[in-house]
């Protein structure tokens, strides 16, 4: 369970399955990049039938939370 006291440089680690276009992909690594660090980035998996034209990848980013703010779920 996340602490309750407020920290200075709180961060969060996240692992990610993300789904999309490889123009949505390429946006969301950007910006998950722009607001921490990639750590892994795995191959981008093409999808087939329903899913066909998108693309299913891994990421895993270390993300910092607002300076001071712990984080919460809620």
């Amino acid at each position: 369970m996340p602490s309750a006291r407020p920290r200075a440089h709180a961060s969060l680690g996240l692992e990610l399955w993300v789904i999309g276009t490889h123009e949505e992909l390429t946006g969301l690594r950007a910006q998950l990049g722009g607001a921490g660090r990639l750590l892994e980035v795995g191959e981008a998996h093409v999808l087939a039938g329903a899913d066909a034209g998108r693309y299913r990848q891994y990421l895993r980013v270390h993300v910092r939370t607002a300076e001071g703010a712990p984080w919460s779920a809620s």
